[in-house]
């Protein structure tokens, strides 16, 4: 088959009805400054979709201390990769903050976090070494798995008893190849808002001899009564062997981190071909994060006032019959039990009628199975906005039971189409 023909004929969903879903569904426009409340095709909506949990990207304080940022340093400095001339000051002061606040002997700044993780992945790992990784890691970590020339296996969604079936696996075929075993998985899972089983794997560290690499990334600086992670919050730190964290949830920001032993940190920097084949990450990003992890120490209120708004919305829901999974971490969840084109209308209610911005996952943001709303709350979110948007998810949950959104797929997208700006 021809390549492009392919593509034109491919079955997933999202690629099925891209053009018509695009500006609404898919690369939505939301206008005005971050926050809560922005503008959605000229209304305001109240947004639960802001990768912003400790409200940084409004705070005033903060706003401020970027504005001096780029006046100092512009959008352009340092310019080239770090090992060549893209390297400062400020990289490294950035680097030992994070490893001290992350309780590492040291930390590698990384350009940015997809391209960062994956890299890693690649570059700790030789033919020789075996991966074994929870079924539902980021796409990052996936791609970096991928680009693993040695064997890898894969266990099931946080179960333990299939991960110690993979890791017998594993410890077998590393024997025969002289390798090591790596275990990746998460702190907190994007999706599905669940904390991985950190100090149940860290148990079978004791049985089994493996490394252990946690993506952190919606996990740093909210996890953990200082915001370390979600390490802290299962007390296993010094037990996770390569930690990696976002700069873009938590803080906002651009980029991302590996932490480790230092022999493995300068060993990353020097063959981490992402990191040395890339331009280094602008001084006005380090700078913002060196000043945000600051102000998190000084406030670390933030992290109890972020979970107690997440607890408050996620019982809720609970409360009144909603199915929010597993979840237990500042990401939540709701399960519907709907054909796709019936969620689609019920998420144009939800913005039409109520107000409310909040995305809707399919494959291969979810599983293939799986239709799902997924809401991010922030500190800057109230109580009141969560009372809200309960009070909306239940009248609409009224009109998809009544059928109200129910619809011939091949007429979803015809004459009326979507809501006009």
């Amino acid at each position: 088959m021809d390549l492009f023909e392919r593509i034109r004929t491919s079955e997933e969903p999202v690629s099925k009805l891209a053009r018509q879903m695009h500006g609404y569904f898919t690369y939505p426009k939301l206008d005005g400054p971050l926050g809560p409340r922005m503008k959605f095709r000229g209304r305001e909506v109240l947004n639960w979709n802001i990768s912003d949990y400790l409200g940084f990207a409004s705070n005033e304080e903060i706003r401020l201390s970027d504005e001096e940022s780029v006046h100092k340093y512009g959008l352009s400095y340092p310019v080239g990769n770090r090992m060549m001339s893209g390297h400062t000051s400020l990289h490294e002061k950035l680097e030992s903050l994070l490893a001290e606040f992350t309780g590492k002997q040291d930390a590698f700044v990384l350009n940015f976090g997809y391209q960062g993780f994956l890299s890693v992945i690649d570059t700790l790992c030789s033919r020789n070494d075996v991966i074994v990784y929870d079924a539902e890691v980021h796409a990052s970590l996936v791609d970096g798995i991928r680009l693993h020339m040695g064997k890898h296996f894969v266990f099931q969604h946080n179960d333990m008893d299939n991960l110690e079936k993979q890791l017998v696996k594993a410890l077998a075929s590393a024997n025969e190849t002289l390798g090591g075993v790596l275990v990746v998985t998460h702190g907190v899972f994007g999706t599905g808002g669940e904390y991985a089983k950190l100090d149940k794997i860290v148990k079978l560290k004791k049985k089994y001899d493996f490394r252990l690499l946690v993506n952190d990334a919606d996990g740093f600086g909210i996890e953990g009564d200082s915001g370390e992670g979600t390490g802290e919050h299962f007390g296993v730190n010094k037990d996770i062997d390569i930690y990696m964290g976002s700069f873009s949830k938590a803080f906002a920001a651009i980029g991302g981190f590996v932490a480790g032993p230092e022999v493995i940190m300068n060993y990353l920097r020097y063959h981490t071909r992402s990191q040395i084949h890339s331009k280094a990450l602008p001084a006005i990003y380090v700078d913002a994060v060196i000043k945000r992890l600051d102000f998190l120490q000084k406030h670390p209120k933030l992290i109890k006032d972020l979970h107690k708004k997440a607890d408050h919305f996620r019982k809720r829901l609970r409360k009144n019959d909603f199915n929010t999974g597993n979840s237990n971490a500042c990401i939540i969840p709701i399960y519907l039990p709907c054909s796709i084109y019936e969620a689609l209308n019920l998420v144009i209610d939800l913005r039409e009628n109520y107000n409310i911005f909040c995305p809707i996952l399919v494959y291969p943001f979810a599983r293939k199975d799986e239709l799902l709303l997924r809401f991010l709350p922030t500190v800057k979110h109230t109580k009141e906005d969560i009372d809200y948007t309960i009070d909306a998810l239940i009248a609409v949950r009224v009109n998809l039971k009544a059928g109200k959104y129910a619809t011939d797929k091949s007429d979803f997208f015809g004459e009326a189409d979507l809501p006009k700006d």
